[in-house]
């Protein structure tokens, strides 16, 4: 009995997308160490069956090239995979840190926000 209480915790909690927040812990650590990432935005993680989906944000200098940038994205997103267990994939947007006198590049979405 102790032991399907157990599992049956275990399936309630991933049928609610609970996830370990230990989990998200170690995933933001683990971003935060990536070169070229000056910031991490919120990570959010899922079970997908048997596996973990993440999405997140981070900032990188507003000079770096698309190219430079998507380097940073990719070393975060493989930084992330070998940091959290049974971690199938990850999004990584990357957000530019905001420049002086620059307008705020997500104004057009403000509206839109809860």
């Amino acid at each position: 009995m102790v032991v399907l209480r157990g599992a049956a915790r275990e399936v309630w909690h991933r049928l609610m997308d609970a996830v370990d927040p230990a989990l998200v812990d170690e995933a933001e650590h683990a971003l935060s160490h990536v070169e070229g990432v000056q910031a991490v935005g919120a990570v959010r993680m899922r079970w997908v069956g048997h596996t973990l989906r993440a999405e997140t944000s981070v900032v990188v200098d507003p000079c770096l090239t698309v190219v430079q940038a998507h380097a940073v994205a990719v070393a975060a997103e493989h930084a992330l995979l070998h940091a959290v267990d049974r971690l199938a994939g990850a999004t990584v947007r990357v957000d530019h840190a905001p420049r002086p006198a620059a307008p705020d590049p997500h104004a057009p979405l403000a509206h839109h926000a809860a």
